[in-house]
C-alpha cells in the first residue's frame, strides 16, 4: 500500500499494567512528540463515537457501522499520521475487553484464553494499515495474582457483589497464561515484532518503554508524577462489601476510595493468601523466561536483571 506512515507502533495494554499512566505521560508530551515528527492517539482519542480504531477502518468487529468511516485505509491512516513519520497508538480495549461480554450478568469472568480475540482483531487491522514491513505491537504483562487482585477492583467498581471467594474460583491463577497472548500476538500476520515488560519493572525501565514506543533519536518523555487510577484499599473493599449487602445504593466504589484511600493508614486490597502469590511468582517467572524464546519477541528488562 502507499502513503502509509514509514513506522506504526501499536501498544495494547494489557489491562492493570499502570496502562494509563503511560498513556496521561504520552498525552502530556504531545506537542513535543508532534514536533519530532511522532503522532500518538490515546484513548481520549479513541473512545469517541465514531472514534475507536474499529470504526475509523471499518473493521469486520465494528460493532456500530453506522458510525464506520468509510473512506479507504490509507486516506484514514494519512489524516491520523498528519505529517509525521511514526504513528503511536495505545489502546488496550483494541484487543479485547478484560472481561467476557458473551455472558450476561455481571462481568466478573475473564475470558478464556485471556484476550481470546486478540489475534483476529490484530490481523484486521494489520491488514488494513500494516506498512510493508509490519507493525510493532508493545504490551507490558504482570504477576497473575496481583492481575487478578487488580481485576476484582474493576469487579467492584461496576457494581458487582460477587464474593473474592467466588471471583477467584472463576478466575484461577494458572488461567493467566502470558506466553500464550505473546506468542499468539507475534504470529499475528503484519506483525513485525512484539516487545515486553513487567508491570513490576515499569518505573525502572520506563524510559527504554518510551525508547522502544517512540523510536530511536526520539526526544525523552517524563512519566507523570502522580499515581493514576489507584486500586483499592482493604478497607475500601469491606466498605464496599459491607454496605451492599444491606442493599445500599449508590456511587460506593468513588465513596470507598475517597474515604479509605490506599496509604500509610489504609494498606491496598490483597485477596491472595502467602502461598497462593508464591506460587504465582513461580508460574509468573517461568512465564517470563519462556517468553524469552519465542520468535519475534523482545523483553524489556532492568539493568540489575542483565547483568
Amino acid at each position: 500500500m502507499t502513503d502509509v506512515p514509514r513506522s506504526i507502533v501499536l501498544h495494547v495494554g494489557a489491562h492493570k499494567t499502570a496502562t494509563t499512566h503511560l498513556q496521561h505521560s504520552l498525552h502530556g508530551a504531545r506537542r513535543l512528540l508532534v514536533r519530532n515528527g511522532i503522532r500518538f492517539f490515546g484513548p481520549m482519542d479513541l473512545r469517541q463515537l465514531g472514534q475507536r480504531l474499529e470504526a475509523r477502518f471499518n473493521l469486520p468487529f465494528n460493532p456500530r457501522k453506522s458510525v464506520a468511516d468509510l473512506r479507504p485505509a490509507p486516506d484514514v491512516l494519512a489524516e491520523m499520521m498528519g505529517d509525521g513519520t511514526r504513528l503511536v497508538v495505545s489502546e488496550e480495549n483494541f484487543i479485547g475487553t478484560l472481561f467476557d461480554k458473551r455472558y450476561p450478568g455481571p462481568l466478573h469472568n475473564l475470558p478464556q484464553p485471556l484476550y481470546s480475540d486478540a489475534q483476529a482483531r490484530l490481523a484486521a487491522l494489520t491488514g488494513a494499515i500494516a506498512p510493508q514491513g509490519g507493525i510493532e505491537v508493545c504490551i507490558g504483562l504482570r504477576d497473575p495474582a496481583g492481575f487478578l487482585n487488580s481485576a476484582y477492583g474493576l469487579v467492584m467498581q461496576a457494581g458487582s457483589t460477587v464474593p473474592l471467594d467466588r471471583f477467584k474460583r472463576r478466575n484461577p491463577v494458572p488461567d493467566i497464561d502470558w506466553v500464550d497472548l505473546v506468542r499468539r500476538l507475534a504470529a499475528t500476520p503484519g506483525v513485525a515484532h512484539v516487545t515486553v515488560w513487567r508491570y513490576e519493572d515499569y518505573r525502572a525501565v520506563f524510559a527504554q518503554v518510551m525508547a522502544v514506543l517512540l523510536g530511536a533519536g526520539a526526544p525523552p518523555v517524563s512519566p507523570v508524577a502522580h499515581r493514576v487510577n489507584r486500586g483499592l484499599s482493604a478497607a475500601a473493599v469491606a466498605f464496599i462489601q459491607e454496605h451492599r449487602a444491606i442493599a445500599t445504593e449508590g456511587p460506593l466504589w468513588h465513596l470507598a476510595r475517597e474515604t479509605y484511600p490506599v496509604g500509610p493508614d489504609h494498606p491496598p486490597h490483597d485477596g491472595f493468601s502467602p502461598k497462593e502469590k508464591a506460587a504465582s511468582q513461580k508460574q509468573y517467572a517461568a512465564q517470563w523466561h519462556a517468553i524469552g524464546a519465542l520468535p519475534g519477541v523482545t523483553r524489556i528488562r532492568p539493568a540489575t536483571e542483565q547483568t
